[in-house]
């Protein structure tokens, strides 16, 4: 006859368990897309971590970005995916100055890894 257990178990005190903040969990599962609607991320952030065919209440409002992921990330001037695109390369930031500041409406992160390779950087 096998004994049950019934002791209860704190997750922190399992070695190997931890609790991971937004974008310690964002990095772990291939990064994600922030973005701000001031300068150099000082306004307020939004996180997407997926295909967002709408930014919704952020449509129209993006003027910094940064990627922490390993993938690059398109972003688009329509909902849907429609419209003109831009591409967001993996591990980089910036502002969105000119007509491409408060312009996008949709985003969604590329397929494929972006890697390094023995010759520089590639798909």
């Amino acid at each position: 006859m096998s004994h049950i257990n019934n002791q209860t178990q704190d997750l922190n005190s399992i070695e190997l368990v931890q609790d991971l903040d937004h974008e310690a969990a964002a990095t772990v599962s291939g990064g994600a897309l922030y973005l701000s609607d001031y300068y150099y991320g000082k306004g307020e952030k939004r996180e997407y971590t997926g295909d967002s065919y709408s930014l919704g209440s952020f449509n129209s409002k993006a003027s910094w970005y940064e990627n922490t992921g390993d993938k690059d990330w398109y972003i688009y001037s329509n909902e849907n995916y429609q419209g003109e695109a831009y591409v967001l390369k993996a591990h980089t930031k910036g502002n969105f100055y000119g007509y491409k500041n408060n312009y996008w409406k949709s985003a969604k992160p590329r397929d494929e890894y972006y890697y390094q390779s023995q010759s520089g950087y590639g798909y």
